[in-house]
């Protein structure tokens, strides 16, 4: 549980990396493989996500409710973007009426506010 309740507490989405970063002190010999298992058996669950960026490290959140991401190409920020599902699942669905659909995320990239300077 201490992996989760260190997801919940994050205020971004984490790495496995940062989140072990965050528990070894607090479980002393906790290892990084442990987190990556603990991350995929929640994600399994489905009480966990992992963010698919394409650059650098997977994310992780506990929020599983309709939602895309915003992606900082500059400095790897992911922010939590609202999406209405009765809007994006009906596109989904047409796009996608070759293929079995297992699921759907909407990643948009960009610079965050703090890099673009604003």
């Amino acid at each position: 549980m201490a992996v989760f309740r260190a997801l919940e507490r994050a205020e971004d989405h984490p790495t496995a990396e940062e989140l072990h970063t965050a528990l070894r002190d607090l479980v002393p010999g906790f290892a990084l493989k442990t987190v990556y298992a603990i991350l995929r058996e929640l994600a399994d669950l489905e009480l966990v996500e992992s963010i698919p960026v394409s650059l650098g490290a997977t994310r992780w959140e506990p929020n599983t409710d309709p939602h895309g991401h915003l992606v900082c190409d500059n400095c790897r920020r992911v922010l939590d973007l609202p999406v209405d599902p009765t809007v994006l699942m009906p596109l989904v669905r047409r796009a996608g009426r070759r293929f079995t659909l297992r699921g759907a995320s909407l990643i948009v990239h960009g610079r965050c506010d703090r890099c673009a300077g604003g």
